[in-house]
């Protein structure tokens, strides 16, 4: 099973709904606004892409667990069923640009080591961890046992973040998931953007 066999396949979206309207704009507040979402593009840009706020879609989703992926088309899917803020909108988007740019330097996504890659970058550096640790590492306010206490705790989160993609993704058991990506962890975790 590969990142796209998740996502299954696309409704004919509805344009009016309270849901999709709210995606769309939190959607286009993201890209023009937030700062992380901004250098994921950046960098995705970097690439001689150019990218639009058409390659992301809001679209109902029947899977209610699912947040968001990236379609067989190459496309950002956020589930707008699934997402019920901005903030929501905002972890979601990084973490699939994050995917997106991966796509774009031919991440093998049949490989599930690949795969467990591209999940470490993406916890790390979209908003899911940042997002209850990131804040304060980057704003540098805190005493070094602090720092080195919260330095473990983001990295823990990027690690069971990873994790847990890489299991619902591959249908992997937990101890298998963890087992794959401990073994590319460290030069994951350590690779730029």
């Amino acid at each position: 099973m590969t990142r796209n066999d998740v996502i299954h396949e696309k409704t004919v979206p509805e344009f009016d709904t309270p849901d999709h309207l709210n995606c769309e704009k939190w959607k286009l507040d993201a890209v023009k606004n937030n700062k992380i979402v901004k250098n994921i593009i950046s960098k995705i840009e970097s690439q001689n892409f150019k990218f639009h706020s058409s390659c992301i879609s809001c679209e109902y989703c029947p899977n209610s667990g699912l947040k968001g992926g990236l379609t067989s088309d190459s496309e950002i899917l956020l589930c707008e069923n699934s997402l019920k803020s901005a903030a929501d909108v905002e972890t979601v988007l990084s973490h699939e640009l994050v995917h997106f740019l991966d796509h774009l330097k031919n991440t093998d996504w049949t490989d599930i080591k690949a795969l467990a890659r591209s999940e470490i970058r993406a916890a790390k550096y979209s908003l899911e961890c940042h997002n209850q640790y990131g804040a304060q590492l980057w704003e540098g306010s805190l005493e070094q046992p602090q720092l080195c206490s919260i330095s473990q705790q983001f990295k823990k989160c990027v690690r069971d973040r990873a994790t847990d993609s890489v299991r619902l993704v591959t249908n992997v058991g937990s101890l298998r998931a963890r087992s794959i990506v401990d073994e590319v962890f460290e030069k994951s975790y350590s690779e730029e953007l």
